[in-house]
């Protein structure tokens, strides 16, 4: 580890101190035993928002094809929702993803699943904080507590934890990476080390991983770079360079795919306001129930401490010995020994802080609280390297006041926010107040190791307070999405083939959601059914969407009923319901109450009725092999072979369209006999591609667009890394050969 801000006591007696990896462990056992109690409070705190909207039903979906054998970059029967390349989200190019979505596979329970993973993650974002603040220099107290202190953060907790899984792997892998690209800047580990780290960091599929990278490294080059360490700076740039080449099998399929999508006007920089939190929020960041005025999904108001970091930062500060800390950056010695070190700490931070209290929207990165977490990533160090000076016992009384106006103003931040909650509010501003009264006391009776381990059982008071009112306004007037993978398929499993529902969220009953029987976004892909039309996206297929009046989380307007009875166009005189290959409509009573009634319209019949749901199958499955849905009259086609992410067909006849019930993400290539042909976005994105009379051999597949490329480069860049890293061992030593060489020579001659 780094050296200590502060030298140690000569005079002290040495002890026998525990090996890093040892409090390293600690620190995550710890913390999964800690993020286990909102579990224990309410056992779907891990399972909420895109969680169970979008990641972990795809994980379990993944995972089951991975473990037979089936790497999915393309998903056809999750529609809109399958371009998993694409999606970049879920990181298909990393490896320890793969394996927990294999891991996410084997469970029953889905919230047990997210729990799982996101415990992980907690557990790594905590070690990595401890190793962090340890290579600047804190001492392993101060550093103990920033790690079991930062991921219980209210945005890390309740919003990435909670609900956003990327978020939280993101932040844990760029925390993970600063420290390796730190220690590699001091020549403390190897180049193809932190050249793994980071393309684990760029490759888990959330930009503000990469981002997060960039300023990370930034900051750390002009640390080099000041400090005039230019072979360093060489190295770390290099070693950057190579692992930012996961982001071209990352992010590649996305940028290549994304004027298909309805993010393809995502550029420029603008501000709609949406959370977006303001400089002044800070001043609350250790009230527990403090709900920042932000505009959130639910209003102008916030119903989570999402600002919140830990309930002691703040009243701790006047006991911070800041008469210390300017004589220290005072001393011209001090300067040139440790104050180059902090220029990366200040710069990233001061990035990071800039980022998060800046405009709503910069390009494809929006809503900036999502940086908060990094933000506060930076001031948890900077804390844990003041503590590491000791703390302040003179003037007690005086910071003791202090301490209380802190606590004082944090109620009535919360208090002004939301007046509804004032009983809230002083409750936990007494628990406040007992806890920081026990920290004193055990400082003043044990030291740093009292005051540690007082302060993180309050993290553990607070959290837990805050988790059992939160999920009390939670539970009261919200929708229990099902998690078990049998209660789902026991709702699903008399569709048959693609599955088409018919429903909007607003018009659905929290009750109906919960037995599984009206289901939105991919928590259907976790049951029985094989092809869904309704899914999650966080990019969409604009045409699809468009003309299904279809939203991210598949919910559709009522005049899709009545479109899907009529010819697709002039040319496609078939039904849209036929051109999309539906075997199964579920149609929402609430959505078109008269079908609930209606007979079944010709060709299908009713198979259910339960007062929630009407569904309707097909009296006749298609003949059209594979997922052919069309085909211009004289061409005929026979069975070949299907497979996700390819299929042919045996094509005769007059020649003309082949239309395929897949979107046609760019990607798709088809050939005729094996020679290329061009492969269509034909009526509302369907892939299509036009043959030529006679007898042919038809055949369709998709990779990510430029993925030869974009893997050769990743290759390349791992091999640079290795032999970046041989040469660096090699000059470090030669350079040490040198150095001691040296000094035998010296003491030779003072001999």
């Amino acid at each position: 580890m780094a050296t200590p801000v502060i030298a140690p006591d000569p005079s002290r007696r040495r002890v026998r101190r525990l090996p890093e990896w040892s409090i390293a462990a600690f620190i995550a056992v710890a913390v999964a035993l800690i993020a286990t109690v909102p579990r224990l409070i309410n056992d779907r705190f891990y399972y909420a928002g895109d969680m169970l909207e979008s990641f972990v039903p795809s994980w379990h979906r993944i995972g089951t094809e991975l473990r037979s054998g089936h790497w999915l970059a393309m998903n056809p029967d999750a529609w809109v929702g399958g371009n998993y390349a694409g999606e970049a989200a879920y990181g298909l190019y990393n490896p320890v993803n793969l394996v927990n979505y294999v891991l996410t596979s084997y469970f029953e329970n889905l919230s047990v699943a997210a729990y799982v993973v996101m415990v992980e993650f907690l557990a790594l974002f905590a070690v990595a904080t401890f190793l962090l603040c340890r290579e600047y220099g804190a001492r392993r107290g101060p550093a103990l507590l920033a790690g079991l202190t930062l991921p219980f953060g209210g945005f890390t907790l309740f919003y990435e934890a909670g609900g956003w899984p990327s978020g939280m792997m993101a932040v844990a892998w760029v925390t993970l990476f600063w420290w390796s690209a730190l220690r590699l800047s001091r020549g403390r580990t190897n180049p193809f080390f932190t050249f793994v780290i980071g393309a684990l960091t760029v490759s888990m599929g959330n930009p503000y991983a990469a981002l997060g990278a960039v300023i990370v490294l930034a900051g750390i080059g002009l640390e080099l770079l000041l400090d005039r360490r230019f072979r360093r700076l060489l190295v770390v740039v290099a070693t950057g360079a190579c692992a930012g080449s996961a982001a071209l099998v990352t992010y590649l399929p996305l940028f290549l795919s994304v004027e298909v999508t309805t993010r393809a006007g995502s550029t420029g920089i603008s501000n709609d306001a949406f959370l977006q939190p303001q400089f002044g929020g800070l001043a609350g960041l250790s009230s527990p129930t403090y709900f920042p005025v932000i505009m959130t999904f639910g209003g102008p108001i916030e119903v989570l401490p999402s600002l919140y970091l830990g309930w002691f930062v703040l009243p701790l500060m006047p006991f911070i010995r800041w008469g210390r800390i300017r004589a220290l950056f005072a001393s011209p010695r001090f300067r040139a020994t440790y104050g180059r070190r902090l220029v990366s700490l200040a710069a990233i931070t001061v990035v990071f802080l800039l980022f998060t209290f800046g405009p709503s929207n910069v390009g494809m990165f929006r809503w900036p609280i999502r940086l908060v977490e990094y933000l506060y990533l930076g001031l948890i160090v900077a804390l844990s390297l003041s503590m590491s000076l000791g703390l302040a016992r003179d003037h007690v009384r005086r910071r003791l006041t202090l301490s209380a106006v802190t606590i004082a103003i944090g109620f009535y931040l919360a208090f002004a926010s939301s007046p509804a909650l004032t009983g809230r509010h002083t409750v936990a501003t007494v628990i406040v107040l007992l806890l920081a009264i026990a920290s004193y006391l055990s400082w003043r009776r044990w030291s740093t190791g009292g005051l540690v381990t007082a302060l993180t059982l309050g993290t553990v008071v607070v959290m837990s307070f805050q988790v059992f009112t939160l999920s009390v306004d939670v539970i009261a007037d919200s929708r229990q999405d099902p998690s078990s993978t049998a209660r789902l398929s026991e709702q699903t499993d008399r569709y048959q083939g693609t599955v088409l529902q018919l429903a909007e969220l607003e018009d659905t009953n929290p009750s109906e959601i919960t037995d599984g029987r009206i289901l939105f976004g991919n928590e259907i892909l976790a049951s029985t059914v094989d092809s869904s039309v309704n899914s999650y996206t966080g990019i969409g297929f604009t045409d699809f969407q468009n003309a299904l009046c279809m939203d991210y989380r598949g919910a559709v307007c009522p005049e899709l009923y009545d479109a899907l009875w009529q010819p697709v166009n002039g040319d496609i005189d078939i039904p849209l319901v036929d051109y999309l290959r539906v075997d199964t409509l579920v149609v929402q009573d609430a959505l078109r109450p008269e079908v609930a009634a209606a007979p079944a319209p010709p060709g299908w019949r009713i198979t259910e009725r339960d007062g929630v749901r009407t569904v309707m199958q097909r009296n006749e499955i298609s003949r059209l092999p594979g997922t052919v849905s069309y085909t211009s009259p004289g061409v005929l086609v026979a069975e070949g072979d299907s497979s996700a992410q390819s299929e042919s067909v045996r094509t005769s006849g007059t020649g003309g369209d082949i239309s395929f019930a897949r979107l046609a993400w760019p990607g798709y290539t088809a050939t005729i006999d094996g020679v290329d042909i061009p492969a269509n976005a034909g009526w509302h994105g369907l892939l299509e591609v036009t043959v030529p009379p006679g007898d042919h051999e038809l055949a369709i597949s998709f990779a990510p667009p430029r993925q030869r490329l974009s893997i050769a480069a990743y290759a390349l860049a791992a091999v640079a890394a290795l032999l970046l890293t041989v040469v660096d061992i090699a000059y470090r030593r030669r350079k040490v050969s040198v150095s001691k060489r040296t000094q035998e020579e010296a003491d030779t001659v003072a001999s």
